[in-house]
């Protein structure tokens, strides 16, 4: 008798829990909604909501999806959204041009791993050989950014190369096929391995080892979230909630380990990364941890956010404007 009625006590405890879970999906009217503007392929709102983080604080999220940082900044300055998700130059440009905007808090560190990658017959084996060839990026300043202190890092300056700015970041693959380019710099290892002869690409090798922990402080934020100064003081338990929320979010996901975060991409991203691993564990683990840059988990870091905005105005001076100190456009909430 005791055994069943510790059975009965168990269920109706299990079944308890699952209804406090549940609570907020049963109650989402009493959500308080918040309007946030997201860039192409950013899914750590949709992550963090469905695993109820943001319910945990009431609130839920009305994803206004755009093209590019500027146009989500630009929304929250009209007013058509709350908060936006942007790369740090984005905020600082806009910061230079006028616009009373602060940081709410952190979104993602810089990026991991910067490939720089020269098709499988090129004569180019080591960074020494990039001296006086042209090098393929994105349109965007970071892209940049991390072309130059590679450069630096490895004894070859931004003069002793060529650039070629393609916008589209893909059409890189092709750009360098074709021989418009000499070498591809991309992000995490997907284009790497999709084009490494194995995968379903091209045949391209890397020459670098690609971990750009060795010469950018991956402290720094990349991209962060950004309000307007009145929506922040209108709705500052609002801002409080949401970046408690996102903190929260990042360290669960931060302390994800690679079978997760391979669901993840799947559910999420729409990625197999064991399919595009091959089998390889090498590359399966490449995938999983440095695909994704690393979430912010707690409060900025000034002086390694400030160092990447110096050399983005160092890198980018017609992209990133100078004269802005990160420090006076942060809220309480992202210190």
């Amino acid at each position: 008798m005791q055994s069943v009625y510790r059975r009965q006590i168990l269920a109706l405890t299990a079944a308890s829990l699952a209804a406090a879970f549940a609570a907020p999906s049963l109650h989402a009217e009493d959500l308080k909604t918040v309007k946030i503007a997201l860039t192409p392929q950013t899914y750590n709102i949709a992550i963090a909501e469905k695993e109820g983080f943001l319910a945990k604080h009431g609130l839920k999220a009305e994803v206004i999806p755009l093209a590019t940082g500027t146009e989500t900044i630009a929304a929250v300055k009209g007013g058509s959204a709350d908060i936006a998700y942007a790369d740090t130059f984005a905020g600082v440009n806009a910061i230079h041009n006028g616009f009373d905007i602060k940081l709410v808090g952190g979104a993602n560190h810089t990026s991991p791993a910067v490939n720089f990658l020269v098709r499988d017959d090129s004569d180019i084996r080591t960074f020494a050989d990039l001296k006086g060839r042209t090098i393929g990026l994105g349109g965007v300043p970071f892209f940049r950014v991390f072309a130059y202190k590679f450069l630096s890092g490895n004894g070859l300056t931004a003069k002793d190369v060529k650039f070629s700015i393609i916008k589209q970041v893909s059409a890189l693959p092709e750009a360098l096929q074709n021989g418009a380019v000499d070498a591809i710099q991309t992000l995490g290892f997907q284009v790497t391995y999709l084009n490494d002869g194995v995968g379903t690409g091209y045949n391209f090798r890397s020459i670098i080892n690609p971990d750009s922990s060795k010469y950018q402080n991956p402290a720094a934020v990349q991209a962060g979230w950004w309000t307007t100064s009145e929506w922040a003081k209108q709705n500052e338990d609002t801002a409080k909630r949401f970046a408690t929320a996102y903190r929260e979010f990042a360290a669960w996901y931060n302390d994800r380990d690679q079978a997760q975060r391979v669901d993840l991409a799947r559910q999420f991203d729409k990625l197999d990364f064991n399919e595009l691993a091959g089998g390889d564990p090498e590359k399966l683990k490449n995938l999983a941890f440095l695909t994704t840059a690393k979430y912010v988990g707690g409060p900025v870091d000034v002086a390694a956010t400030q160092e990447w905005i110096d050399s983005g105005v160092a890198a980018a001076p017609d992209q990133v404007s100078a004269g802005v100190s990160i420090a006076d456009h942060l809220l309480p909430t992202a210190r």
